[in-house]
Order: structure tokens, then sequence, then C-alpha cells
């Protein structure tokens, strides 16, 4: 076939595996002027098309081997043709290259080049195996999201059961686990009856979502964390902060049940009877307009964000794309027009927290008089447990328990909002000797971390009861609940993580003296490890002279016995002295 002359010839390389027909181009824009047909040998290597003026194809059935490549290439003026395979499609390239060529808008001459048939079997091969590889990966899934509705489906936990399981990882808080013990029970409870008997949904039912009150680092994320562990569903958790009304400058609130979808590997049922958490909804309360101490500095419209959650909260379905995002507005238009599946929020359970410090100090001056009579009556009214031995009324702290639904509408909630989170509970402040219970009795304290940090250098990391101790009440000055053990071991041992992997230490204890002063103590044990350097040369100096003087008898000391000798040196004396005594050579430790 000729190529016109003077003309550019543009070359495509295209898989043949795709090209199995043509839609969308209309007959009538084909003319005989543009009629080519092309056959293949066995001995062709490629397939090539070229064309002047404009270009129309349409492609009839393919058979493909390692080394033979059969195609026909079917070119009409809009007569009566084989019908064509609806299975058949074009790729995108291709499909933008036949309407250009058929609207004219392609050079005058064009050249097509396809590719061999070796490349195309061994293309497909590679495709075959990772359809493969999907489908396994999407059984897996499966098999994890219906063992997980099988779970829900055979619920069957009391609420005394899930506290004591939260008893492992939570210290103190007793006020909290019976609450969210509770409410998990009834609420798990009634996705069971739903699952075995869908009509029941079409019950009333009023979702017991949970509003947690407390300063931070109490144990609020890590309660939820572990109940939604423990029951198998998925969870999410976010910042109230995040958000914005449009969901333009922030994430939008919707943006919660599609990361529930992903947490549910894609599991659209399982991802309806969720936990969605958002911390900090403190922060989106309106407060008064006359209310100058307030310091949240929001520039956004805060009861917008309260509303798009309220919606959340009730029976409303969310598209499992957002329909701002570029990406969404592709795949609409691929579809169409038609939206994807939709998640229904009805029996998703709702989980808030917030500090509320400011509400926490109005409550403090309203009750704070009579917390101290109390306190030095304690047994005249009072409303505590006599068992209830980590609630002590003189050390608590948050008075956010007294607080009524009038007090968070005044704090900026929105009435519908609070309306929607009946179960209410204010977790206390963490004191030195609840966070010295956290490090020593809690199944994820940070010492186990901190001991698996330092055995991977082959040191074994040990604690004295005296140093916890004043880790504990450091911790407790930092005012960050239990996240200032992180901070106050964080900036005792990072020095002593850098230095001594590259030194001969095998036990690493942590004294009170440690933590107090770490640089000084790491200071110590770098000159000790240099002073028993110097004794172990003293060590050999003295077998080498021995040696010397006292041939064939050599004193050959094992290293275990050389460190020893060393660090006892180090420890006790001040170096080695070698003596004559009486015509017998001896060793004095001087």
């Amino acid at each position: 076939m000729a190529v016109g002359k003077g003309v550019a010839t543009v070359a495509l390389l295209l898989v043949v595996s795709s090209i199995l027909g043509l839609s969308g181009l209309s007959k009538s824009k084909l003319s005989k002027s543009s009629l080519i047909t092309s056959d293949i040998s066995r001995s062709s290597r490629f397939v090539s098309l070229q064309s002047s003026g404009r270009l129309g194809m349409r492609y009839g059935k393919h058979q493909c081997s390692r080394r033979r490549l059969v195609r026909r290439s079917v070119f009409g003026d809009g007569g009566d043709d084989e019908p064509q395979d609806p299975d058949e499609s074009l790729p995108d390239l291709l499909k933008q290259l036949m309407k250009k060529a058929a609207d004219g808008k392609l050079p005058g001459d064009t050249q097509i080049t396809f590719m061999d048939a070796d490349k195309f079997a061994h293309l497909q091969d590679l495709k075959r195996k990772r359809q493969k590889k999907e489908e396994a990966v999407e059984k897996e899934r499966e098999g994890r999201t219906s063992e997980a509705l099988e779970r829900i489906k055979n619920f069957d936990y009391r609420p005394k059961e899930i506290r004591d399981y939260l008893d492992r990882f939570v210290i103190k808080q007793s006020d909290a686990k019976k609450v969210l013990s509770i409410a998990i029970c009834d609420h798990y409870n009634h996705v069971r009856r739903i699952l075995e008997d869908p009509a029941s949904a079409r019950r009333d039912y009023t979702k017991p979502n949970v509003l947690l009150l407390g300063p931070t680092g109490v144990g609020k994320t890590y309660l939820m964390r572990n109940i939604a562990e423990f029951i198998g569903v998925p969870f999410v958790k976010a910042d109230a902060t995040k958000f914005s009304e449009t969901g333009i400058v922030g994430r939008d609130a919707e943006d919660l049940v599609r990361d529930l979808v992903d947490k549910a590997n894609g599991d659209k049922q399982l991802a309806e009877i969720g936990i969605i958490y958002i911390d900090e909804v403190d922060k989106i309360a309106n407060p008064p307009k006359n209310d100058v101490t307030t310091t949240s500095g929001s520039t956004f419209n805060t009861r917008g964000v309260q509303n798009n959650l309220l919606k959340l909260m009730e029976d409303t379905e969310v598209s499992l794309q957002n329909p701002m995002a570029p990406q969404s507005l592709k795949s609409l238009l691929e579809q169409g027009g038609k939206e994807d599946k939709a998640v229904r929020t009805k029996n998703i359970l709702f989980i808030f927290s917030g500090a509320f410090n400011g509400l926490n100090e109005k409550l403090k001056k309203e009750h704070g008089q009579e917390d101290m009579i109390s306190s030095m009556f304690p047994h005249f009214g009072s409303r505590y447990d006599d068992d209830d031995e980590e609630e002590e009324r003189p050390k608590r702290r948050s008075y956010l328990d007294k607080a009524t639904t009038r007090d968070f509408i005044e704090a900026g909630m929105e009435p519908e909002f609070i309306g929607r989170v009946p179960v209410r509970c204010a977790l206390q402040a963490l004191l030195a000797e609840d966070l010295l219970h956290i490090m020593t009795s809690s199944e994820g304290s940070v010492l186990r971390q901190l001991e698996e940090d330092f055995k991977g250098y082959g040191i074994d990391l040990k604690f004295t009861d005296e140093a916890l101790q004043e880790v504990a009440e450091r911790s407790e000055a930092e005012q960050t609940g239990a996240r200032g053990i992180v901070t106050v071991l964080e900036n005792t041992l990072r020095e002593f993580k850098f230095e001594l992997p590259s030194l001969p230490f095998k036990e690493f204890t942590v004294d009170n003296q440690t933590v107090v002063d770490p640089k000084w103590m790491l200071g110590k044990m770098i000159e000790s490890v240099n002073q028993t350097e110097v004794r172990v040369n003293d060590l050999v100096s003295f077998a080498e002279q021995f040696g010397r003087q006292h041939d064939p008898v050599q004193i050959v000391f094992s290293p275990e016995a050389t460190v020893y000798l060393a660090n006892l040196c180090v420890e006790k004396v001040s170096g080695f002295c070698y003596h004559t005594t009486r015509g017998s050579n001896e060793l004095f430790l001087c």
C-alpha cells in the first residue's frame, strides 16, 4: 500500500487484543474513497493500515496464536455488513482516532501499526494471570466480610463481657466502660434481629449514639478501637474540625461513610453496621455571639457541619462516590448518568467525643462548692458506689458528668444534634497512680513496645519501681493523659536509643536517676565503656608480659573472663599491678 508523497506518517502502537470491534462510528460517514482491505499472511510480522483522506474501519472476529494472527478488516459505505458483536470494544485512544478520521481531522495520510502476534500472546498471558490474582483477592475479601457478618448474626455478648475485655486495655473509666458496653449490646442485638428478619428494620428504633466527654489522653479513642476490634465491625475515626459544610474547603461529612466502606474492604452490607467515631465535636459548637471567652477561632459554618452530621445519624443514603470528585464525575459520565450504589446510614452507630473545656469550667463554678462539701462528708448524699475506688471525689477534675441537655445547647450544640445523641458519659482525668497502673498492668502498655525496641539491638531493657513512679508523676504534669507517658519516656530514652546499640551493653536498667537526668547517666555509661576498654588493654599487656617472662607458660583470658575482670576493675580498682615476690609472679588489683 502506497503512502502519499510529502506527507508525514504517524505510527501508533496498539494491542490487537483490544481491537475487536468499532462502535459509535456512523456508517453514513464512511465512503468508498476510504475503503481498504488488508490480509495477513503466515509470514507477516506486523499489521499495517494506511489510508489517504477520510478513514473508516470496523473490525470483525480475531484469532490469535503464538506465531499467527488472522484478521479481517471490513470497510463499507453504509451498506449491509455483518452484524457487530455486542461484546466488541475499542480502546479509548483508537476510538478518538476513528472519530477524528470520520470527521476528517487526521492528516492526509495515516499509518497505523499493530503489535505482532508474539507480543500479543504474551500480553494476553499477563492479563490472565492478573485476572486470576484479582479473583483470588476478591475471594479472600468475601471470605473475611462474610465471616464478620456471621459474627454479628451470632452476636450474644453481655455488657459485662465487653466491660471485662476493655479492662485489659483501659485503666480507670469504669463508668464509660459500662455505658459503652450497654450501648454496644443494645445496638448490635438490634442489628442481629434485622439480619435475621429484615422486616423488623421497618420498626421505629432510636440508635444509642454516644457522646464521650473528657480531656485528651483519657482513653476515649482507645476504648472505641478495642470495642470495634472485639465485635468485629469496621471502624472509622475522624476529627470534626476537618469538615466543612459544603466539602469544598474541608472534607465532606459523607466521606466518613465512604471511608467505612473502604474499612469493610468494599463490603457495603458490612459497612452499614459499622462504627463512626468523631472526636473534638466541641470544636464545631456555635458559642453565643456575646461569649468573648471562646477561643475556637473557627472560620467555617459550624452549624452547617452539625446539620450534615445530623443527616448521617438519621436514615439517609450516601453515594459510594463523592459527586464533587473529578474521578466521580468521569465515572458518572461513563455510566451514562446512572448513579452508583448507595450506603444506608440507618444502622451505623455514631460515637462523638470532646473535651468541652469551657463547659467544664462553667460547671465547676456552679458545682464546685457542692463537691467540696461532699468530699468532706463522703458518706452524706454520695452518689458514688462504695466499691468504686477509681472515682475519688477529692481528686475528680471533670464536672462534665453534671452537664444537662440545656448545658450543651447553651455551649453551642444544635438541639436537633444533641437530641440524636442520647447516651452521654464523662471520663475522668488520669492521675499519677492511674498512669503508673497503665504502664504496669495494661496490655497495651508502651513499656512493652520499648522493650521490643531495645531487644532488636540485643539489649534487655528494665525499669525500677522508682523510675516508673517518676515517669508517672512527670506524665501527670504534662496534662495530656496517657499520651504524657509516651512524651516523658521518649525524652528520657531518645539518646540511649541512639548510643547504646553501638556500645557493648546487653542490659539496660532505667532507674530514677536516669529519668531525672538522662544525659548525665548516658555520659557515665559511655565513660565506663571507655574505662573498660582501657582495662581490657591492660589485661592483654599483662598476659603478653607474663608469657615473655615464663615461656612456655602462657595466660589466656576467655572473652567472658576479660569482660568480667575489666568491669570489675572499673567498679573497684584503678588498674593492674604486676609484682614479683620471692621469685613468684603475682597479679594484684591496685
